[in-house]
């Protein structure tokens, strides 16, 4: 290697200038290492800039400098200039010294080892050191080497370049409670066939920060063993859930006779769980050489654990004998998505006889009858016949006239020249002529269907859009005709139309059809213009100071009329972390109950909240205990007023006027039986069922360690059934009817979700057009699919933003189609547009949502924005409607309970670990990066990247930071030399790229994705903010809401992976609570309330529904609305308007 220099010397850059001449005046690494005290800190005493000269004024402060005792990656003895500190000899002639010295005549021999470092030697990893765990645990692994002194008695030599032929651990068996850190020797491959061992003692100092947290390991590695071992004399057979909570039980049982208990709390104490599970994974190769080792190839595997874990066999990848090119669906959606750019992939199966019957079953409980509206009578003849209830037809408006509407024809649309109105009232304008006010129709190609083909040519969905606000009235001049609809057919209508939902503009969402729908808003009579969905001790969110972006939890208890206007008041229920002094680290979420309150407009309400009380002495469950995701907060104490002010106290028992949240703990929730497709490592799943309502019961992954990992994380991994391989086998058997216990039959399903693979549409991949990103684009229709097959009662997909077309290939949008497909089968639909940053996590990730409900079932609101956005955020709209409008935007709320969360605040409490080459992290065993992140270049290039100004990237350090005018290469602080130690050509080394790019602290992390590669032109901004490293897959949990003891199993890239495809938990969590409400208002009602009978209300000629005037006082706009269209028109003339603002 290159001869040490004292520059390299890795130091904090708030150094103090005292300390320079200290460090500039060390001749080698030996020489800094004396110099730095054993707590790794340089203390000295310092004064502030501007105090006075006089020494018994000066206010003398402590400075203390944290430098970390070393940071070397190679041992010092592979420096030039390297002096050790006994003689140096080839180890023949070391043994051949120490051993004529040796009394007796014992079976084995043993000299001490001290002063050692252990290293490899390979390409990448240039004699780099390395931790003893993970010798030989892989079929390829590069020879390990040792350096160091070798004593016996008085006699000692240095050795060197030692290759080192076995590791063994001393202490295993259950008659030895005794820890292995004084028992353990290193073989040198010259002693392979003899019985001389190097006794190991104390590492050299560069050596330490290896081997101290190797200790922890092998201790593991006895107590894993120990517990294997008498698990199979019991004929227990572990798994990976059985260190959940069974091991650490076992453990101090074990030990609680024993001298050397407090030995073991100590061990345990150094890892802050009682779950052992990612301990165990993330040294799972080195157990199971310890433990075939100690137990032998056949005791050993009596456990699957190593199935489990390390090799990824307990589940059996489905055998397929057919071609994973095409894409298995059902008739009807290969007729819905055959035309568009994979549709050659699709493979159309018909039903088998079982799975034919019971879906036929299915469909006939799940759709509702037809809605009565009126007695048959034949059509109007005359226009002067129509009447309120009749269905018309007009000629759309042109251009001229000022809509906004523009003309789009959707695939096979045979009525693009007409509009159709469902007929309100009838009345005579100034001229004479009859005019009708008129709710309107929207055809597919209205909605978020768009250009896509559409099943049904005669479907109709009533809206909410009214021609109350418009100037321009339908004359009966206009009228085209008059068409017979059925409200709440089929496709099989012998009726010119049908109609069975409601489209929402605002809400751009499909709901089944009732009675309400069919008045006009403004002509229906309200109990009170002041009526709100709320009810007395219902928790809301308020926005309760106006300048203020921060709203609080209240519960409502009254309301009351002031000068004609209504006022609600509120009980407020302050945080506690800001009110009780004693308990400033209180969860953000945490509540006192107080008798203060408040009164506010019914307009300052956000949102509603879910409350919940616990007792101080439980602790508290999910999803109450996330720090508000989801909008979940829980109360414990209370607030009391005293003639001394107030006091804290705890609240014995729930306030009997709050509505309350639902208790987790109780079975009060219906569960819905989930089918997680995708399901990679469970976030989304995970997520969806802490909700409250859904409980998965069968999962699918073709990714053998992602579905690992999901049921390794499954509480009750018996009553999960999961099915490994493509979704192609999977339907292909359901289809056929071949059901088993991982193939659910027709009719058992409640739930589907799935996060499709979104490389076919996200905007990293820069070629859409590969026959394997139109595999994954096909899966979309898979997805649909299964829907199609099992026609669940609620269901959810996920992908990225660029699902959705805005300008190009909108005749190719997969999810218009999707949409036109699921709303085609009768179910009521919405679309998401989420942020991972407004539902509590820390970082950037824009996904879209499409949620649907059968008909009869609520369907879900979007989940409440509870975060805030930072500043930089901006609006952001997808998709295009025929008006100009967005299909979605991103919504930023003027007031949200809880500040947006940043890297640094993700990565609290994560210890450092520098350049993460000791690869242990003992409190946090995830703490690690991926190895081909951290080669020798690598490394080299990271440190180059300056880490102030925050958030800098090689783009900035080489052509200038952003503000440098003008930029150009060499303008920024890389030197021609440095700049060399980087690629000469390509993306990543370009002027504006994101490539070897610096997380920034005080932000949201990038957005977290499958593979952390610094030189990504676009996602290269993974380099740790403060540490000479790229982001650890412990920051990456954090980043993406998994939890600290969940474990991901497989080697840090594959966690990564499993990582990256993930959906944010906090989202999954959001969208869970969204649908417990659903579920829990569709049980909580009549279950009738939308299957309407010919008794509940007709819709007669004579009903004085038809003879109310429209009312002024009622034409108010509601609160929320679509923003409107920059080149929107208020010509008069325009007859067919979104209601604005």
């Amino acid at each position: 290697m290159d001869e040490y220099s004292p520059d390299r010397t890795e130091v904090d850059d708030s150094m103090p200038a005292e300390l320079e001449p200290q460090l500039s005046s060390l001749s080698s690494p030996c020489d800094l290492l004396a110099s730095i005290e054993s707590e790794g800190s340089y203390t000295f005493q310092g004064s502030e800039d501007g105090e006075t000269e006089d020494e018994e004024s000066r206010i003398l402060r402590p400075i203390s400098v944290q430098i970390p005792e070393c940071v070397l990656v190679s041992p010092r003895s592979c420096y030039d200039g390297f002096e050790p500190p006994y003689s140096a000899m080839p180890e023949p002639e070391a043994l051949e010294m120490l051993l004529s010295i040796r009394s007796g005549k014992n079976e084995y021999l043993e000299l001490q080892l001290d002063d050692f470092a252990v290293y490899c030697v390979t390409d990448s990893y240039p004699e780099e050191m390395r931790s003893l765990n993970q010798l030989d645990t892989e079929p390829k692994s590069p020879d390990f080497y040792f350096d160091g002194v070798l004593s016996n008695g008085t006699q000692s030599a240095y050795v060197r370049r030692i290759p080192i032929h076995a590791m063994p651990l001393g202490n295993y068996g259950q008659t030895s409670k005794d820890q292995t850190k004084d028992h353990i020797w290193l073989q040198s491959r010259l002693n392979a066939q003899k019985n001389v061992y190097y006794k190991i003692g104390k590492p050299a100092v560069e050596y330490k920060r290896f081997f101290e947290p190797f200790l922890w390991v092998a201790d593991l590695a006895k107590h894993v063993v120990d517990f294997l071992t008498e698990m199979h004399i019991s004929g227990q057979r572990v798994t990976i859930h059985h260190f959940r909570q069974d091991f650490a039980s076992w453990l101090l049982a074990a030990y609680s006779a024993s001298d050397n208990i407090k030995d073991v709390q100590m061990w345990m104490s150094k890892y802050p769980r009682l779950d052992y599970r990612t301990a165990v994974n993330a040294s799972i190769a080195f157990l199971r050489k310890e433990s075939i080792g100690v137990m032998g190839d056949e005791n050993a595997d009596y456990h699957p654990l190593w199935n489990e874990v390390l090799h990824f066999q307990k589940y059996i990848p489905y055998n397929s004998r057919a071609a994973n090119y095409h894409t298995v669906v059902t008739k009807y959606i290969h007729n819905c998505f055959s035309h568009l750019p994979f549709g050659e992939r699709l493979y159309a199966l018909d039903f088998g006889a079982d799975t034919k019957r019971l879906r036929s079953n299915l469909i006939s409980r799940l759709t509702p009858p037809a809605l009565t509206i009126a007695p048959c009578r034949s059509l109007p003849s005359r226009v002067n016949e129509i009447r309120p209830g009749d269905t018309i037809s007009t000629a759309r408006d042109t251009t001229e006239s000022g809509t906004v509407w523009g003309k789009e024809k959707a695939r096979d649309d045979q009525h693009d020249d007409v509009w159709f109105a469902l007929v309100q009232s009838v009345s005579v304008d100034d001229d004479g002529h009859r005019v009708f006010e008129v709710v309107w129709y929207y055809r597919p190609v209205d909605t978020l269907c768009g250009l896509m083909k559409y099943p049904w040519s005669n479907e109709l969905f009533l809206s909410d859009h009214c021609s109350c606000r418009e100037d321009a009235k339908i004359r009966e001049d206009e009228v085209s005709g008059v068409h017979q609809v059925e409200f709440g057919g089929t496709p099989d209508t012998l009726k010119e139309f049908f109609c069975r939902q409601t489209y929402l503009t605002d809400d751009r969402a499909w709901v089944s059809l009732t009675q309400s729908h069919l008045k006009c808003c403004h002509i229906q009579i309200t109990s009170s213009p002041d009526c709100t969905e709320y009810c007395i001790g219902d928790t809301v969110l308020v926005h309760l100071v106006k300048n203020s972006n921060v709203c609080q939890p209240c519960e409502i208890i009254g309301t009351e009329q002031q000068y004609g206007k209504t006022r609600v008041n509120f009980r407020k229920l302050p945080r506690r972390h800001t009110t009780d002094s004693t308990a400033s680290d209180a969860p953000p979420n945490e509540l006192l109950y107080t008798e203060e309150t408040v009164k506010a407009s019914p307009s300052r309400i956000v949102g509603k909240c879910y409350i919940r009380w616990f007792s101080v002495t439980e602790p508290i469950p999910t999803p109450y205990n996330r720090d508000g995701v989801g909008a979940f907060f829980f109360l414990t104490h209370q607030k009391q007023w005293t003639d001394d002010g107030f006091a804290i106290r705890p609240l014995e028992e729930a306030p009997p006027s709050l509505k309350q949240g639902y208790d987790p703990r109780q079975e009060s929730v219906p569960k819905l039986r989930g089918l997680d497709l995708f399901c990679g490592g469970g976030n989304f799943g995970r997520g969806l069922e802490e909700g409250g309502s859904v409980v998965m019961k069968w999962a699918n992954d073709m990714d053998s360690k992602a579905l690992h990992t999901y049921m390794a994380n499954t509480p009750k991994p018996e009553e999960v059934s999961p099915f490994l391989g493509s979704i192609d086998d999977f339907q292909r058997l359901a289809i056929q009817g071949r059901f088993t216990k991982n193939i659910p039959r027709v009719g058992e399903v409640d739930f589907i979700s799935g996060g499709s693979p979104c490389p076919g549409f996200s905007n990293l991949t820069n070629d859409k057009k590969t026959d394997a990103q139109r595999k994954n684009q096909s899966l979309v229709a898979a997805f649909a699919s299964c829907v199609d097959l099992y026609r669940p009662k609620y269901g959810i997909l996920e992908n990225v933003v660029g699902i959705i077309q805005k300008h190009r290939n909108r005749d190719q949008d997969v999810f218009s189609q999707l949409m036109c497909a699921l709303v085609g089968m009768g179910y009521q639909a919405r679309l998401f547009f989420l942020d991972a940053l407004s539902c509590g996590s820390a970082q950037v990730r824009s996904r879209v949502f499409i949620v649907f409900a059968a008909p009869g079932w609520t369907l879900p609101e979007t989940p409440l924005q509870t975060h805030s956005y930072p500043p930089s955020v901006r609006n952001l709209g997808l998709g295009l409607l025929p008006t100009g409008e967005s299909m979605a935007r991103r919504v930023i709320a003027q007031s949200t309970p809880f500040p947006s969360k940043n890297a640094a605040q993700a990565a609290a409490g994560l210890p450092k670990i520098y350049d993460a080459k000791p690869d242990i992290c003992v409190p946090f065993p995830d703490h690690r990066v991926v190895y081909s992140t951290n080669t020798h270049t690598m490394r080299n290039r990271v440190r180059l990247i300056p880490k102030s100004p925050h958030g800098m990237n090689f783009s900035q350090a080489w052509y200038g930071y952003y503000g440098t005018k003008p930029r150009a290469a060499g303008r920024g602080i890389l030197t021609e030399s440095e700049r060399n130690m980087f690629m000469v050509r390509g993306l990543s080394t370009e002027m504006g790229t994101n490539s070897y790019g610096r997380q920034v602290s005080n932000r949201p992390m990038a957005t977290i994705v499958t593979r952390p590669n610094p030189t990504d032109a676009k996602q290269g901004r993974v380099i740790h903010w403060d540490e000479d490293r790229c982001l650890s897959v412990m920051e990456a949990k954090r980043g993406q809401g998994f939890l600290d003891e969940e474990v991901l199993l497989g080697p840090p890239h594959a966690q990564f992976k499993i990582i990256g495809n993930s959906v944010a938990r906090e989202v999954s969590l959001a969208l869970g609570a969204v649908i417990t409400d659903a579920v829990m208002r569709s049980y909580g009602r009549n279950s009738e309330a939308l299957a309407m009978d010919k008794d509940d209300g007709h819709m007669v000629e004579s009903s004085p529904f038809w003879e109310a005037p429209c009312r002024g006082s009622e034409l108010e706009s509601p609160e929320t609305s679509v923003p409107v269209s920059p080149d929107r028109k208020e010509d008069g003339s325009c007859r067919k308007r979104r209601r604005l603002e």
